[in-house]
């Protein structure tokens, strides 16, 4: 998938609006066929309104399915909500993405 990001190509999944237990589900299924194709995995944070831990639970669960499949899953553009949410959870984008 191809998406337009400030002016480059971005070859990932991006992600607006809510992304918590009200549209974890939805969310979910989106995330899960995108990491059926081949990593490396871009998520573009950048318009997410809220996370909760229904969505923090799924970022850590998409990082996760894609070390197992020997690839990584890096976060980009982290909202103000998303960078709140990482913080309050002592994580970070960077060690998210390197785990």
């Amino acid at each position: 998938m191809s998406l337009g990001f400030s002016g480059l190509a971005f070859e990932g999944l991006a992600f607006e609006g809510e992304l918590t237990v009200m549209t974890a589900a939805e969310q979910h299924a989106r995330l899960r066929a995108y990491l059926r194709g081949t990593g490396p995995f871009e998520l573009d944070l950048s318009g997410v309104t809220e996370l909760d831990t229904a969505g923090l639970q799924l970022l850590l669960a998409a990082h996760h399915d894609a070390r197992q499949q020997g690839t990584r899953l890096t976060l980009r553009h982290p909202s103000p909500a998303v960078a709140t949410a990482l913080s309050v959870a002592h994580l970070d984008t960077g060690s998210l993405g390197a785990l």
